[in-house]
C-alpha cells in the first residue's frame, strides 16, 4: 500500500512538473553497472510473487476469487530451492506459534501462506510434505470460508500436522 501511495505521489509530482514552463535540469546519467546494481537490490528486497500477492490482496474480489487468481500464479511461478527452504521454516514456525489461522480476513497474509505451503508441499518429501499439504488445506478452506477454524476437518488436519512435526528434523 505504501508503494502504491508513493508511486501515485511520484507520478502526480512528475505530471505537475511537466505542466510548468521552466525547463527541467538535464538528467544525470547513471552508469550501466550502477543501474544493474540498483535493479538487483530492488528485486532482492521484494520478490515478484510478493508484489503479485499484494495486488491480489488489495483488489475488491471475494476471498474465493482471490484464491482462484492465486492458483494462476501458483501454476506460473517457479520457486527456488532457497525459497522453498525459507517457506518450510516459515510455515512450520507459523503453525507452532498457534496463530496460523488467527487472521483469516488478512488477505495478504493468508494468500502468502497458501503460496508458501503450496511450494513446500510440491518440493518436499516425507513428513514435511505431509505437513505442508495439511497446512495448505487448512489455509485454503478456512480462507475461502468452506471450513471454520474449529471445524472437524481443520482439527483432523491439525492432528496430522502435529504428528508430522514430530518427524520433521
Amino acid at each position: 500500500m505504501k508503494k502504491l501511495v508513493f508511486s501515485t505521489a511520484l507520478l502526480l509530482s512528475l505530471g505537475l512538473g511537466a505542466c510548468g514552463e521552466e525547463k527541467a535540469a538535464p538528467k544525470e546519467e547513471v552508469p550501466a553497472s550502477e543501474q544493474k546494481a540498483n535493479e538487483k537490490t530492488v528485486t532482492a528486497e521484494t520478490p515478484k510473487w510478493q508484489d503479485e500477492i499484494t495486488k491480489l490482496a488489495s483488489n475488491s474480489d471475494s476471498a474465493a476469487d482471490k484464491f482462484y487468481a492465486l492458483e494462476k500464479l501458483l501454476m506460473e511461478y517457479k520457486a527456488t530451492d532457497a525459497e522453498v527452504k525459507e517457506f518450510s521454516t516459515y510455515i512450520v514456525d507459523d503453525y507452532k506459534s498457534g496463530s496460523y489461522l488467527s487472521e483469516i480476513d488478512n488477505h495478504e497474509r493468508m494468500l502468502s501462506n497458501i503460496f508458501k505451503s503450496y511450494y513446500v508441499e510440491k518440493n518436499s518429501e516425507g513428513a514435511l510434505k505431509d505437513f505442508a499439504f495439511d497446512y495448505f488445506q487448512n489455509m485454503k478452506y478456512t480462507y475461502r470460508g468452506v471450513d471454520t477454524v474449529d471445524s472437524e476437518a481443520v482439527k483432523s488436519n491439525e492432528e496430522q500436522m502435529n504428528e508430522a512435526i514430530k518427524k520433521i528434523k
